[in-house]
C-alpha cells in the first residue's frame, strides 16, 4: 500500500496529512515540493483517494471502486494536468474552471484538481487559475506539484500549503532492490546511483552495469595483492569489450570510488566478495587519498575522453605513481 510506503520515506509529509485528515483541517490548496522521484505525484493521488474513499481509515484503503477509478484516471471529478515537456496553456485551466464551475458529479461530492510541474503554467494559465484559487470552493481541493518552487506563480507559493519532499536515502532504494530479488552488492552499488525506484530494477538488468561490476571485482582482488598483473587484466578486460565501452568504464570508475568511500567508512558488506574486497584493502598498503585522486581524475575526463582505452591507460600511469 503506497500509504505506508509514504510513511517509510517522508514521515514528516505523511504526519502532517494525517493530522489534516483526522481534524478534517485540510488547506484548499497544496504545494508538493521536492526532487523527482521523491513520490510528490502519488502523494497527490493519495490525498485525492482520502477525500473520496468509501472504507477510508484516516487515510483512503487504495482498494475499494472510488480509489481504483481515481488511480485510473476514470474519476469525473479530479482533474490531473501533467505536462513534463511543454508549457501548461491557458486552454487547459479554463477547461478546468469550466468543468469545476459545475457540481459534482460523484457521490462524495468532492472535487480535486492535481497540477503536475505547476511551474511549466504559462503567465495566462496561471493568471486565470489565480482568480480560480483566491476564491475557492468549499468542496474543491487543489494540489501544485513541482521540482522547481523558484519558477512557481508567487501568488500560488503564498495561497498554497508547502509540504517539502527530502530525497530519498540509499538505505530505503537498497531494501527496495532486495525486494525485487536483486543481489546484495548490485543492490548497494545502485543504491548509490539512483534517484528514482523506477530507475532500480532497469539498471540491475543493464550489462554494462554488471560487466563494470564483474571488471572492478577482478580488478580489485588483483590490485591489492599484485599491482602489475591487475594493470594488464584492466587493460585486456576494456579492450575486449568494445561494445558500450564508455559506459563499462564510467561503472568500473563509478564502482571504484564508491569502494573507497566505503573503505573510509568503515562499511559492513553482506556480499562475501565485496566485504573480503574491503578487508583485504584494510590489510594491505592501501593509499585511499592517492587512488581515489587517480580515479577521480579519470571519471571527470571521460566525458571528454575521445579513446577509452587511451583513458584507462592514463589511469594506471597514474595509480603507479601512487
Amino acid at each position: 500500500m503506497f500509504r505506508e510506503i509514504l510513511e517509510t520515506t517522508q514521515p514528516v509529509v505523511y504526519q502532517t496529512l494525517k493530522n489534516a485528515l483526522e481534524s478534517e483541517h485540510l488547506s484548499h490548496c497544496y504545494l508538493f515540493v521536492g526532487d523527482k522521484g521523491t513520490h510528490k505525484l502519488e502523494t497527490s493521488y493519495l490525498l485525492a483517494q482520502s477525500l473520496v474513499c468509501e472504507n477510508k481509515d484516516v487515510f483512503a484503503c487504495e482498494k475499494c471502486a472510488s480509489c481504483r477509478r481515481m488511480k485510473e484516471n476514470n474519476y469525473v471529478d479530479l482533474i490531473c494536468i501533467d505536462e513534463e515537456d511543454k508549457n501548461i496553456k491557458v486552454e487547459l485551466i479554463e477547461n478546468l474552471q469550466q468543468r469545476f464551475d459545475k457540481t459534482a458529479l460523484e457521490k462524495a461530492g468532492k472535487k480535486i484538481f492535481i497540477i503536475n510541474n505547476c511551474e511549466k503554467l504559462t503567465t495566462k494559465a496561471a493568471n486565470s487559475l489565480l482568480k480560480f484559487i483566491e476564491e475557492p470552493s468549499k468542496n474543491t481541493t487543489g494540489i501544485f506539484i513541482t521540482t522547481q518552487v523558484d519558477g512557481v506563480l508567487p501568488t500560488i507559493v503564498s495561497r498554497s500549503q508547502t509540504l517539502n519532499f527530502k530525497p530519498l536515502n540509499k538505505e530505503y532504494f537498497f531494501k527496495f532492490a532486495l525486494e525485487k530479488n536483486i543481489d546484495s552488492l548490485s543492490a548497494h552499488l545502485i543504491s548509490a546511483f539512483v534517484s528514482r525506484e523506477i530507475d532500480i530494477v532497469p539498471l540491475s538488468k543493464n550489462k554494462s552495469f554488471t560487466k563494470g561490476i564483474e571488471i572492478f571485482c577482478e580488478f580489485m582482488q588483483k590490485f591489492l595483492i599484485d599491482r602489475k598483473d591487475s594493470y594488464f587484466y584492466l587493460q585486456n578486460s576494456i579492450a575486449n569489450n568494445k561494445k558500450n565501452q564508455r559506459d563499462i568504464i564510467k561503472f568500473f570508475l563509478d564502482i571504484s570510488l564508491l569502494f573507497i568511500q566505503d573503505y573510509l567508512n568503515d562499511f559492513e558488506s553482506e556480499d562475501d566478495t565485496y566485504s573480503n574486497l574491503l578487508k583485504l584493502a584494510k590489510k594491505s598498503n592501501f593509499n585511499h587519498s592517492g587512488i581515489m585522486n587517480a580515479f577521480i581524475d579519470s571519471r571527470t575526463s571521460l566525458n571528454k575522453a575521445a579513446n577509452g582505452l587511451l583513458l584507462i591507460d592514463q589511469l594506471i600511469y597514474k595509480l603507479l605513481e601512487v
